[in-house]
């Protein structure tokens, strides 16, 4: 795997920077909305996220001010100094992450008590979360936070959650789900699901 830097304090494209499908440092928006509506593809389903809204984010994703949006747009996004930008959290989320990247274990562990046994395509059981559970999880990372979040940051957490459901969710006979071992998987290992991992190197 390759190694990724503290300041990119984001999963999944940690996971996308670990397994080489983006660079840490500077990549063009061109790039990254391709990458990214290229591994989605390979979901459950072929989800199909907008080109438009990702490049939009990845634009203000370094800050708001006209030089970083000049340089963004013309250099391309330093998905290595996320941290501290318009999009963190700032702890005010899961806390999955702290601020040096480090997985805090416990956190991890708090994310699975929102879940429940969900029933994929196969039959098998697993420990998943539905999107009202997702919904659930989120209102409870912002109600903790009182004191030290930002109005925005609740709206931030819907451009996170429900999106990666969309991403790496699996289909059920009770609706899409994101299964906490490939949460797991994706936090902790830095990778994506091996049913997606496949088809990426195919160059799906």
């Amino acid at each position: 795997m390759n190694d990724v830097s503290p300041g990119n304090p984001c999963p999944f494209l940690r996971a996308l920077v670990s397994q080489g499908l983006l660079p840490d440092g500077g990549a063009s928006l061109g790039e990254v909305t391709q990458t990214i509506r290229r591994v989605a593809a390979t979901g459950d389903g072929s989800p199909d996220l907008p080109a438009v809204a990702i490049r939009a984010i990845a634009l203000i994703a370094n800050g708001l001010g006209p030089f970083s949006l000049a340089r963004n747009a013309t250099s391309g996004v330093r998905l290595n100094e996320l941290r501290n930008g318009p999009l963190d959290k700032k702890g005010a989320g899961s806390g999955i992450l702290d601020s040096q990247a480090r997985v805090v274990d416990a956190e991890l562990k708090r994310l699975a008590t929102f879940a429940s046994n969900k029933t994929d395509a196969s039959g098998r059981t697993e420990l998943g979360l539905s999107l009202d559970e997702l919904t659930t999880m989120m209102d409870a990372n912002f109600e903790r936070a009182a004191g030290r979040r930002r109005a925005v940051d609740r709206r931030l957490m819907d451009g996170e959650w429900p999106v990666l459901l969309k991403v790496l969710g699996k289909e059920g006979p009770n609706g899409r789900y994101l299964a906490v071992a490939d949460v797991n998987t994706l936090i902790k290992e830095r990778r994506l699901p091996a049913r997606m991992a496949g088809p990426l190197k195919k160059g799906a």
